[in-house]
């Protein structure tokens, strides 16, 4: 079974926390506004490789997501909906037809949509592909409601900190050391290499990463 998701409206804001938690993580005083601009920068680009590292979109969006059969499929008992948590459906269209809610059942936390025949589990069956219309994601730090997980939202405050320390410093130092006196080491590593994220970075990211992805 394959799928493929498209997004008519991609959310302008995907920063997994927020400057004022920033701040306050880096003993910024509030009204000291000096570095809120590259700040920000980095909370952005913190944000992007949680993203990339956990392999999936957070953010919640509006998707369209359409399945179809690959040779030899059988039929499925659920489809997984790429975008979680599921936070409610508009519409289920089989061979292009609407199916009604009662011939599907939801667990919007895991995306698994399973096919029900008059109350019973059954097999998703169609020739051509599944379209389902949705809204997917959770609901980023400074909104009303929001549900993203602490511990990503920790993640990213985390590695915003380990830019903040490396700020000056040159990126291909690893360790230095002036004997009797300092010895320091630093990790180094880029989004996409072998130990991509400071380790308690990828600590905090492991609870949240699906079957699958390294």
């Amino acid at each position: 079974m394959r799928s493929i998701v498209t997004v008519a409206s991609p959310a302008s804001d995907t920063a997994l926390t927020t400057l004022a938690r920033v701040k306050m993580e880096l003993d910024i005083a509030e009204g000291d506004t000096s570095s809120n601009d590259i700040l920000q920068e980095k909370i952005d680009e913190a944000s992007d490789d949680i993203e990339a590292a956990l392999g999936f979109r957070l953010v919640l969006e509006s998707a369209v997501e359409t399945f179809w059969h690959e040779q030899y499929d059988a039929a499925p008992e659920k489809l997984i909906l790429d975008r979680t948590p599921v936070a409610s459906i508009a519409s289920v269209v089989v061979d292009g037809g609407a199916i009604d809610a009662s011939a599907w059942r939801l667990d919007p936390d895991t995306g698994e949509l399973f096919a029900v025949c008059n109350g019973y589990p059954d097999v998703w069956t169609f020739c051509q592909s599944v379209v389902v219309t949705y809204d997917g994601g959770y609901i980023l730090p400074g909104e009303s409601n929001r549900n993203l997980p602490k511990g990503i939202e920790g993640a990213c405050v985390a590695l915003v900190s380990s830019f903040w320390a490396a700020k000056g410093r040159d990126p291909t130092l690893r360790s230095e050391e002036i004997p009797d006196l300092i010895s320091n080491s630093y990790w180094v590593g880029a989004v996409g290499e072998a130990g991509e994220l400071p380790p308690d970075v990828v600590a905090k990211l492991a609870p949240f990463r699906r079957p699958g992805v390294a």
